[in-house]
């Protein structure tokens, strides 16, 4: 109840930054609509999904990362294309599609990876594991991606927490479909570990963040230099 007032205060922002003067707002605004309706459809989709899945002869922790990795490419693609559709900049990694998901790809397949390792030891709801797509987008597009960039103020953070939904939302392709199609994979393979009411398990599932370490060195680096 607490997360859908939450939502419906984010949805009164964004429908300002749709009827404002702002490319770059409505590019936002345009790309995270589309990016939930891509989740929505797969959510519609993932009983004729599934079989497709457990027919794949891949094992099941090479599903996960491709299906989450496949995820994080639309998600760019998404974001690249309106961006160039309404005239925007800054919204994208770069105005090169290839090189935007060169400057993106290396942080969100670790990150998929990692939450396969965090999800054979524990067990989330599909609702926890929303959250957690929210907490990565945070740590990368709201901490490191304005660290690396040089636009990090403490003043950003309330912003940030205000707009945690728009957060959950842009990650939901790449954390949701994987864990939702695996979900029975990952109940076998995690067999005698920590059980589901362990409270390590939300530091635990925290580990995905490692995957930004490159950025966070890159980030020192610019400042050195």
């Amino acid at each position: 109840m607490a997360f859908t007032a939450w939502l419906a205060l984010f949805g009164l922002i964004a429908l300002a930054w749709l009827i404002g003067d702002s490319p770059k707002d409505r590019t936002v605004v345009a790309s995270l609509a589309a990016c939930g309706l891509s989740t929505l459809a797969f959510w519609c989709a993932r009983g004729r999904l599934a079989p497709l899945v457990a027919r794949w002869g891949a094992s099941p922790g090479a599903k996960f990362v491709a299906i989450g990795s496949l995820g994080a490419a639309w998600v760019e693609t998404v974001f690249w294309a309106l961006e160039r559709a309404f005239g925007a900049s800054g919204v994208a990694a770069s105005p090169n599609l290839a090189l935007d998901l060169l400057a993106t790809m290396p942080w969100y397949v670790p990150m998929v990876a990692l939450l396969w390792v965090v999800q054979r030891r524990h067990r989330y709801s599909l609702y926890e594991v929303l959250m957690l797509g929210g907490v990565y987008e945070l740590g990368a597009d709201g901490i490191v991606g304005p660290f690396v960039g040089g636009t990090l103020a403490p003043a950003s953070a309330p912003l940030a927490a205000l707009l945690f939904p728009m957060l959950v939302i842009a990650y939901s392709l790449m954390v949701l479909p994987a864990s939702a199609l695996l979900r029975a994979d990952l109940d076998a393979l995690r067999g005698g570990a920590a059980p589901a009411g362990d409270a390590t398990r939300y530091a635990y599932g925290l580990l995905p963040l490692l995957g930004l370490a490159p950025y966070v060195a890159l980030g020192f680096l610019i400042m050195l230099a």
